[in-house]
């Protein structure tokens, strides 16, 4: 069980699985930590050379450096999940995924709501967002928010059409290509 700590706890993505044909891994951590707000989520990746395109929510930010996270809310009553993918422009693309194909993508206002900030540097760029409850509880209404709350869910870091093309996740991917959405390898955690 990973433990999400109100101060805050860091993860580090670094499961490249599919580095025989993409061979880049760009070094990247991810902060959680809550308050009674929400999630709150603060990237950071040592990746330079940037693609960023992508300048409207749910485009296909995924092409670009992009960093992500995707969530189950209520693991223990619900399967549908949230994810929220982030391009250097603060462009998200945001659903919600029933099952496999079938999603319902997010109101760009509500993803307005998350408040993506984005800062680049020389050697690495940065996202810090929050994922308030409200946001998660009108698409999944189940969602309890507070210590205890179980979540499933990994982090990633991918970049389709960037000079260096590259696909990584907190916890590892057993798949002949790359697909993030694969809800049966998200790793468990909890809100201490």
């Amino acid at each position: 069980m990973n433990v999400i700590k109100k101060t805050g706890t860091t993860f580090e993505i670094k499961n490249f699985p599919w580095t025989d044909k993409y061979p880049a891994t760009p070094k990247t951590f991810v902060t959680l930590s809550y308050d009674d707000e929400g999630i709150n989520v603060h990237f950071v990746s040592y990746e330079t050379n940037l693609r960023a395109t992508e300048t409207e929510h749910n485009t296909s930010v995924h092409k670009d450096s992009c960093m992500e996270i995707f969530m189950q809310y209520a693991a223990d009553t619900d399967p549908r999940y949230i994810n929220i993918e982030m391009n250097p422009n603060g462009a998200a693309y945001s659903s919600v995924s029933f099952e496999r194909g079938k999603s319902q993508l997010i109101d760009p206002a509500d993803i307005d709501t998350l408040n993506i900030k984005t800062e680049i540097f020389d050697d690495r760029w940065e996202i810090k967002l929050c994922v308030k409850a409200e946001y998660i509880k009108k698409y999944i209404p189940s969602y309890i928010h507070g210590s205890g709350a179980h979540l499933k869910g990994n982090l990633y870091k991918c970049g389709d059409d960037t000079d260096h093309p590259h696909f990584g996740c907190f916890n590892n991917i057993v798949w002949d290509h790359p697909d993030f959405h694969r809800p049966e390898f998200f790793a468990d955690f909890v809100l201490e």
